[in-house]
């Protein structure tokens, strides 16, 4: 006889397995350096983004760039502290409540590079996602 709360117990154990997995940042391993060594930033296009972080999405979510240019995003936390993990580029930081970070790299190669916010932020944190689609 299956004991009472068998399946709420598994999908609660399952959660928090997901929600281990997002937090630590699981599959983001670095293919790029955010800024190769050698790259003469100012032989190369520059394009300065402006996103904010709050309740739970990054806006703008969807970032265009063109392969070969160096960006620069200046990301504001609007409602809490929030994270913001490129993981392809190794780029990991902390955003505290209403203060500016600047995160900078090169967009070398064509591809789509997912990001999302690395510091729990609350019960909508697992969809507080984004992409870079270098063009």
């Amino acid at each position: 006889m299956p004991i009472p709360y068998e399946r709420e117990i598994m999908r609660i154990a399952i959660l928090f397995s997901l929600l281990a997995v997002q937090l630590l940042g699981c599959g983001s391993s670095q293919q790029f350096p955010a800024v190769p060594p050698d790259l003469q930033r100012e032989s190369v296009p520059h394009q300065i983004i402006d996103m904010t972080a709050e309740h739970f999405h990054f806006t703008p979510e969807l970032l265009h760039v063109k392969q070969g240019t160096f960006v620069t995003l200046h990301i504001k936390a609007l409602d809490g502290t929030h994270g913001f993990s490129l993981g392809a580029f190794g780029i990991d930081e902390t955003i505290p409540e209403q203060e500016t970070k600047t995160v900078e790299f090169f967009a070398g190669k064509k591809g789509e590079y997912g990001f999302k916010c690395s510091h729990f932020c609350g019960i909508g944190h697992l969809g507080m996602t984004g992409k870079v689609i270098v063009e």
